[in-house]
Order: C-alpha cells, then structure tokens, then sequence
C-alpha cells in the first residue's frame, strides 16, 4: 500500500486530479500537510469526481508532525520534485509503503524538508519545458509505483470493471442520479 501526500497545495484542479489517481490506483491514505484542511468545492469535486468522499483523507498541519507521522505508520517519504543530484523515476525502486510526495504548485518542496525524505525521485523531462505540473508529476509518479502490479480487472466497455463487494460505502452517492440503484425499501 502507499500514501498520497500533498504539502501545501494550493490548486483545487490539482486536488482533485489528485484525489481520483490515488482512489484509482488503489491507494491507501491521502495526507495533506498545511496549516488548514482542504475544502474540496466545485472546482476540484470537478476533477476528482467527488471520490474525496470515500478515501480516507489525513489532515497534518506541519512538516514535523509529518514526518511523526511517517513513522508512526511505517511510512517512506518519498519527494518527487526536480533535484540537483537526481534519482530518476525509472532507475527508482520504490520502498514497501512509501508516502508518495509532490509540493506546492509554484515553491515545490523545501529544501529542508527533501532533506529528511529517504528519496528525492525527478521525472526526467526532454523538451523545452523547466517543470511539469504537480498533479502530472504526481500521477506519473503513482503510475510508475503500480507499473508492475498484475492487472486482475476485467474491462467492461471503456472502463475497468469494479465488482459491487469492492465499491467503498457510500460509492452510490456519487453517481449521478440517472445511474444509482433505487435504494431498496
């Protein structure tokens, strides 16, 4: 299992294009470090499809009490941010239960704290571009993460399909109208 964590965010699309890769890659814990909780409103419900409402969502005010955190729960911070002496994405092995880390849209990660992860991970990039955006650097992140796992789902039209013993309590909630079951009486 892993952990998604988003240290001082400011983007409501980056949320929740966030949100929705954590949910659909299976994560476990989806930890926001910053002095106060995120409000998911229209802008990133949009993105995230409202799955904010089934995974479970940690709020951490500060960088200390992450890292406090980490061990508590045995995870492996891991920064992805642009580094000086980089490890790249693809040559990286990921730890058992890492906490998968992007930064803030315009600072990305301080310094300090990189200093305290176990790993600064880069994407190495190729065009003329200094940064990609945090929610893409995450999600490619997050992808490379579950790159070997065995896909067991079967594909149902254009989309995987989820047997209903797998669907998180509250998951009809979320659909639109037009597609939940009528609730039994």
């Amino acid at each position: 299992m892993f952990a998604t964590v988003l240290h001082n965010l400011k983007s409501p699309e980056n949320t929740g294009m966030i949100v929705r890769t954590h949910v659909a890659f299976g994560g476990e814990k989806l930890v926001i470090v910053g002095p106060e909780p995120w409000r998911f409103k229209k802008r990133s419900q949009a993105f995230s499809r409202r799955l904010e409402r089934i995974t479970q969502i940690i709020h951490i005010p500060d960088d200390e009490s992450f890292f406090r955190w980490c061990e508590t729960e045995s995870f492996t911070p891991i920064s992805i941010e642009i580094s000086e002496n980089p490890i790249y994405l693809p040559k990286f092995s990921f730890p058992n239960r890492p906490a998968v880390i992007v930064g803030h849209e315009g600072k990305g990660l301080p310094e300090e704290f990189m200093r305290r992860c176990a790993s600064v991970v880069t994407i190495p990039q190729f065009g003329g571009v200094a940064c990609m955006n945090a929610a893409v650097s995450c999600c490619i992140a997050l992808y490379e993460l579950n790159r070997t796992r065995p896909v067991e789902r079967t594909i149902t039209g254009h989309k995987f399909f989820v047997d209903e013993t797998e669907k998180p309590e509250g998951f009809e909630q979320l659909l639109p109208p037009d597609r939940a079951k009528p609730s039994a009486r």
